[in-house]
């Protein structure tokens, strides 16, 4: 009977999932028990933290891992045949970052017709030996069961898993490294060693890990809001109402349940005893209009505020002593009169430093932090000839601005000097829905009456609560034509197609 192979260690307390090979492959799985289907019981790797070792290897190693937990299916590898065996043969089981102490017991066990697991009586032989990297089983002979088949009639002559019973581990330096894993492989061959039936596919069977997990979460997008007065000074929630704070993100920290040198002490610490710096990056953090960054600890303890002159290279920095589970919420601020240009999603970074040894360690962790971006329209435009000075008397210079939107809207045309980006002064226009408005260089100046006043080229912002697209257009006196120039523009403020 073709069937799926399984292994067993340490029953319900320790798991790795089973990975498939070409050819004849055993797997690892969790031991049912007698009378129940295999294929339910699949392994995941027992968690095992990094701070039940010291900082030296040899506690590591004199650690003995396994021997624990409770009924039938416990402390056991079990190892079920790709198909079964009706001759005799010898296994190869393989530790690595650890070694095999003490010498466990077999169990037999054959797949009925139904796929329950039928334990078996009288299979002799099967002599064990366990050395630091390896247990060896030699001569089991399947045809000596004395167990009868109740479904089909006669004496069961084959051996479809066995069970390994009681093993335990020392010399595991290697999982004071959180990531680190015990693994499991080996073989399954005949007797004289010279044929392989079966190769045991590679498991985790403990993997090392920090008794804490940390995550940084990204906060909820943030839009810029178009109709704010001036535009793009606000923020808005997506409710209508306008604000200057966005949360950025939150960080989280959470017990792992790691357990300790016997695989089943849970680690259950609602204080980590260390110092936290949580690092955020972001595009953001340079913006003129940012007044300050905040965070808040757990649920009630503000931490002071971060302002721009405390940002270092785009970051800014908070640290956290005796941190609380709960973890914290990070918040940015606006002047709420300062246009704001808005960025990508940033990154945030959370760098444990701790205060002594044998503390809970927090694991670093990096993470988005909610994007802020523009909504609507917002397009620059470079270099608009003026009507006096420099050039006027050859070129003219128009914004033609499409309302390519379903709804009448408001664009707002904020005049700049051209050479230092300073404000000179704004006004607004009114663009019905699918029209397109022409503006000249004589129209802004009468709105804007100091736009002229130094005979230089300016520049212009169009922002609209609609979506649609501007064209920057110089007319030529001399050769009567048109040159589009809307490709000359600075490409960061670009919100049109």
């Amino acid at each position: 009977m073709n069937k799926q192979s399984l292994y067993l260690f340490g029953g319900a307390l320790l798991a790795t999932t089973a990975l498939s090979s070409a050819g004849q492959a055993a797997t690892v799985k969790l031991n049912p028990g007698t009378g129940v289907l295999p294929a339910t019981a699949v392994l995941t790797a027992i968690p095992l933290a990094t701070q039940v070792f010291s900082a030296t290897a040899s506690t590591a190693n004199a650690a003995v891992l396994g021997g624990n937990g409770s009924g039938t299916a416990a402390n056991e590898i079990l190892i079920d045949y790709t198909s079964g065996l009706s001759t005799a043969f010898n296994i190869q089981l393989d530790v690595t970052n650890a070694s095999f102490v003490a010498t466990p017991t077999l169990k037999h066990y054959r797949q009925t017709t139904a796929g329950t697991m039928e334990l078996l009586t009288s299979v002799t032989g099967c002599t064990i030996q366990t050395v630091p990297d390896k247990i060896l089983i030699s001569s089991c002979d399947p045809t000596t069961s004395s167990v009868v088949d109740t479904v089909l009639g006669g004496t069961v002559t084959r051996v479809d898993a066995i069970s390994i019973v009681g093993v335990s581990f020392n010399a595991a330096a290697a999982l004071a490294v959180a990531g680190t894993s015990v693994t499991l492989s080996g073989t399954i061959k005949n007797t004289n060693n010279t044929v392989t039936f079966e190769n045991i596919t590679s498991v985790n069977y403990i993997t090392s890990k920090s008794a804490v997990d940390s995550n940084l979460a990204a906060g909820v997008a943030v839009t810029i809001d178009n109709t704010a007065s001036p535009a793009f000074t606000l923020l808005s929630t997506g409710t209508n109402i306008t604000t200057t704070t966005a949360q950025l993100g939150s960080v989280k920290f959470s017990s792992r349940a790691a357990v300790g040198t016997d695989l089943s002490l849970v680690f259950t610490q609602s204080i980590i005893s260390s110092t936290v710096e949580i690092k955020l990056t972001h595009g953001v953090l340079s913006d003129a209009a940012v007044v300050s960054v905040g965070a808040i600890a757990g649920s009630a303890v503000a931490l002071t505020s971060k302002t721009p002159l405390l940002f270092v290279s785009g970051t800014v920095s908070f640290q956290f002593t005796g941190l609380s589970l709960n973890g914290s919420t990070v918040s940015i601020t606006f002047d709420g009169t300062t246009a704001i240009t808005g960025a990508a999603a940033g990154t945030g970074t959370l760098t444990p430093t701790t205060l002594a040894p044998l503390v809970i360690a927090v694991p670093a962790v990096t993470g988005s932090l909610a994007s802020i971006s523009r909504g609507g329209l917002s397009v620059e435009l470079n270099s608009l000839y003026p009507t006096s000075g420099t050039g006027s008397t050859l070129y003219r210079s128009y914004l033609r601005i499409a309302n390519t939107s379903a709804v009448d809207g408001v664009a707002t045309i904020t005049v700049k000097n051209d050479g230092t980006g300073a404000t000179i002064g704004s006004f607004t226009t009114s663009i019905a829905a699918g029209a397109t408005r022409q503006i000249g260089s004589a129209d802004i100046e009468t709105n804007v009456t100091t736009a002229a006043a130094t005979g230089a080229a300016y520049k212009v912002v169009v922002s609209g609560s609609f979506n649609g697209y501007v064209q920057n257009l110089m007319w030529n006196s001399v050769s009567g034509l048109f040159t589009d120039l809307s490709g000359f523009r600075n490409g960061a403020l670009t919100g049109d197609p």
